[in-house]
């Protein structure tokens, strides 16, 4: 059986626990969980706060497992951290923008 490293365990861990966060605020509608936002005060719905939120938790959640996974059965090079901190600034970045720039559904 393979061991794992404290790396790889490391990023299972985190990937494991954004990941339930992330089923928390899309699934369980836990938007409490996320910093700043008051479903009272904001003028974007909590639905629509819920899937962007969640599924960009999910995403990030379910990249970091991935190198988790990679680095437990692979030596990873050194610059892949710095690539997947780069993914999760551009993740958290769009997640930004797009609840800044919300707009309703006209139907």
């Amino acid at each position: 059986m393979t061991e794992l490293g404290p790396l790889a365990v490391e990023w299972l861990a985190a990937g494991g626990v954004v990941v339930v966060l992330g089923v928390l605020v899309k699934f369980v509608g836990w938007t409490w969980l996320l910093a700043g936002y008051n479903e009272s005060t904001s003028p974007i719905p909590d639905d629509a706060v819920r899937d962007m939120a969640g599924n960009t938790l999910l995403r990030v959640g379910i990249a970091v497992i991935a190198l988790g996974g990679l680095a437990s059965v692979t030596e990873v090079p050194s610059y892949l951290d710095l690539v997947l901190q780069a993914v999760i600034l551009v993740a958290v970045l769009r997640l930004l923008y797009r609840l800044n720039t919300w707009t309703p559904q006209t139907t």
